[in-house]
């Protein structure tokens, strides 16, 4: 083994279980991003043509674009309002023979008990998938969110600052050694970052914003080619479906986010989202993780000034179970009226507050609407029309925070 290639390798193995430890699995495969966690994960888990994969409708719609990477089908399901995670009693209904694995939520890091879940999925003797993308450190009743369940999904950037990185976590020895295998057999290395980094470091330059320029050129990059390359029809290659003539219409004509672009649009096969992590990026992940409880303390303090000064009325907290220990991504709130939801929305939106994660039901997106005709979906249409996830930044000031509030509360009765 190379020199460089075995000090990436001790360097990640070192941080690989500086995660495990933290979460508390015996297992963590670091990856580039939680979508590659996904796939390589449902991969691992021998999910292919013919399966079906269980996704909660009210979701980010990188969750069905994943299991349609795969080559398999995503059944969507609808939601709990008041946990806003697949519900237990509609995942029953949604259970089909091919069913092969559910993924569950902990959306904005609100801690959802998972046993009802797990209870049915063990009974099945179907995979159940703990993605926690948005909820790193979160727990509940001392376990965090993702230990449950066959696998657990990490996405890092959202929490910590960095641009990239996820985990697949796990306590199978099996399952880790398949999902390292097809991890080792998917990744690509990146030229441009590897050139890069490599400069970075002979120059002794310390700066993240050097770091920061060379992902963002590579990003910039991988899609210019696929602008410049996209074809008619791409071919399923070791279980990387690419994409179907009809979405490669809708992407030129720009009907699709740039999300769904970069699930679908891969050229030759190489994705810039599971390129692997470098060990400059491994690094600064790791350092970020020592300051990851500093960051979570000051979410939660935010979240006890929403408690306590936004005066609820029109519209509702989504609160923690008791015996859980939220994250706060972002910190819901339910209104009751969707009239004044949709003003809320607008006035942040024009005091430039980000009004990211607000989702619409995934049945109704044009790629899904063929899925599931048979289901109505009340649960989750009612809370794409009323749910909003407020900011929980770190780094907002405090007339920030005191303007979102001040927002908030004049959509309420007086």
């Amino acid at each position: 083994m190379p020199l460089d290639s075995a000090s990436l390798e001790s360097t990640r193995e070192e941080f690989e279980k500086q995660i495990a430890s933290y979460v508390g699995t015996r297992y963590a495969i670091a990856c580039s991003s939680g979508r590659s966690a996904i796939r390589f994960s449902l991969l691992a888990l021998g999910i292919g043509h013919g399966d079906e994969v269980i996704v909660p409708d009210f979701a980010c719609e990188i969750l069905p674009i994943t299991v349609f990477c795969t080559g398999a089908l995503p059944r969507l399901c609808d939601i709990n309002r008041n946990t806003l995670s697949l519900s237990p009693i509609h995942l029953q209904k949604a259970l089909r023979p091919n069913t092969k694995a559910a993924i569950f939520t902990h959306l904005y890091g609100i801690p959802v008990d998972p046993s009802p879940l797990m209870e049915i999925t063990q009974k099945k003797g179907i995979a159940l998938i703990d993605d926690a993308a948005q909820a790193l450190g979160a727990s509940i009743q001392g376990k965090k969110a993702g230990s449950f369940g066959d696998v657990g999904i990490l996405s890092l950037n959202k929490f910590l600052d960095v641009r990239l990185g996820g985990v697949a976590l796990t306590n199978n020895d099996e399952l880790a050694t398949k999902i390292r295998l097809t991890r080792q057999k998917h990744e690509n290395k990146s030229f441009l970052v590897s050139s890069g980094y490599r400069m970075i470091e002979f120059l002794g330059i310390k700066s993240r914003k050097a770091m920061s320029a060379i992902i963002l050129g590579d990003k910039r990059i991988y899609r210019l080619l696929n602008f410049t390359l996209a074809k008619k029809h791409f071919k399923t290659v070791d279980g990387w479906v690419e994409a179907n003539p009809y979405v490669v219409d809708l992407w030129r004509s720009n009907a699709l986010t740039s999300a769904i672009i970069n699930q679908l649009m891969a050229i030759n096969g190489k994705s810039w989202h599971r390129r692997r992590l470098e060990k400059l990026e491994i690094l600064s992940l790791q350092k970020e993780l020592e300051i990851l409880e500093k960051n979570l303390e000051e979410r939660r303090t935010i979240a006890k000034i929403y408690q306590e000064r936004l005066k609820e009325g029109d519209f509702n907290s989504i609160t923690a179970s008791m015996n859980a220990v939220p994250s706060y991504m972002k910190y819901p709130i339910v209104f009751l009226d969707e009239k004044k939801f949709l003003n809320c929305v607008n006035d942040l939106i024009q005091s430039d507050f980000e009004t990211t994660c607000i989702y619409r039901p995934l049945h109704k997106s044009p790629l899904f609407n063929g899925i599931n005709k048979d289901s109505t979906f009340e649960e989750s249409i009612y809370a794409s029309n009323h749910v909003l996830p407020i900011p929980v930044d770190p780094n907002m000031s405090i007339k920030e925070l005191n303007k979102i509030i001040s927002i908030v509360n004049s959509h309420r009765k007086e």
